[in-house]
């Protein structure tokens, strides 16, 4: 058998296989019945003339430093942002300016505070002090941020680029957004589902399933399905390359239904080309641009850097 390639490049986080060796916590408690039989949907095309008010929403986390106290206690110094662009009839734009947050990361108490020129970094305290965990804690506060930028958007359908994580507010209306995974990183399905996501041809998605919580590790419960992107050339790349996992907070199976078939002619139009994006096709064209904005207003780390050591040690 002729080997394939992956299209992610290896330059970014590496995808992790279909199943992989990490399964995903209650699997067994997955509800697949939603659509009858498990086989592949390949809903009309919906025109882009004809789509709703989409908003794009994602996030980035910057570590500045890494700072130790007195006592020898770590902190990191960080910065998240996050920032939406929409897209109707008259293009793709951003959404007024992005949230940003500085933030302090600790494990004990404050005995002493940061600097003058560091009092923007807002102290949130971290349940422990090693390098992963605060990491977590990072993007623990991003995900909050892109929560609380979402309820902002009125009207229209919210996608986010990531896994939807619950913000410190419940969403407004779950029933307009949805969430992507790029990466497949756990099974969700039983051997004879999984079959089907080898067999998706591009334009076509799964049905819909319903994952609880406690399976990603989280406090809800989400509808999900796969989709099939288009990706050329195709015949280099295997049979997972193009798939994408989209999730919907929303209650009702119908409007997860409806949502279902409509990603599946967002997702696929909005799909990025190998020949200009590596991280083809998962990573959407709109979002690429959203992740270039965000990059500006994040400024330079080199500069923060600068900024930080002075601040310390000026």
């Amino acid at each position: 058998m002729a080997w394939k390639l992956e299209a992610w490049n290896p330059d970014y986080a590496l995808p992790e296989r279909i199943g992989s060796d990490e399964e995903a916590g209650g699997i067994e408690d997955i509800k697949i019945h939603y659509e009858g039989d498990w086989v592949a949907h390949t809903p009309p095309k919906v025109e882009p003339q004809d789509w709703p008010i989409v908003y794009l929403v994602d996030g980035r986390q910057r570590v500045d430093a890494q700072i130790a106290d007195a006592k020898g206690r770590r902190a990191l110094l960080a910065t998240v942002i996050a920032g939406a662009v929409l897209r109707d009839g008259a293009g793709i734009r951003p959404v007024g300016d992005p949230i940003k947050r500085h933030i302090l990361l600790h494990s004990g108490d404050l005995e002493e505070p940061l600097p003058p020129g560091l009092m923007h970094y807002e102290p949130i305290k971290a349940a422990k002090s090693d390098p992963a965990s605060l990491r977590t804690k990072v993007t623990e506060v991003m995900r909050h941020l892109e929560a609380s930028l979402v309820n902002t958007l009125e009207g229209g359908l919210v996608i986010v680029d990531g896994q939807i994580f619950p913000g410190e507010q419940t969403y407004h209306v779950p029933e307009r957004l949805l969430g992507y995974t790029k990466t497949q990183a756990a099974t969700y399905l039983g051997p004879d589902q999984q079959i089907l996501l080898y067999n998706l041809q591009p334009y076509q998605r799964t049905p819909i399933f319903l994952i609880p919580g406690y399976a990603l590790r989280r406090p809800l419960d989400v509808f999900s399905w796969y989709v099939r992107l288009p990706l050329e050339p195709n015949s280099t790349f295997y049979g997972g390359a193009a798939l994408l996992r989209i999730e919907t907070p929303t209650k009702e199976p119908r409007d997860a239904v409806r949502l279902a078939n409509l990603s599946v002619s967002l997702f696929c139009t909005l799909a990025s080309s190998p020949a200009k994006d590596p991280r083809a096709p998962q990573n959407l064209i709109p979002v690429g641009g959203l992740e270039q904005w965000l990059g500006r207003h994040l400024g330079q780390a080199e500069v923060v850097r600068r900024r930080i050591v002075q601040a310390l040690f000026g």
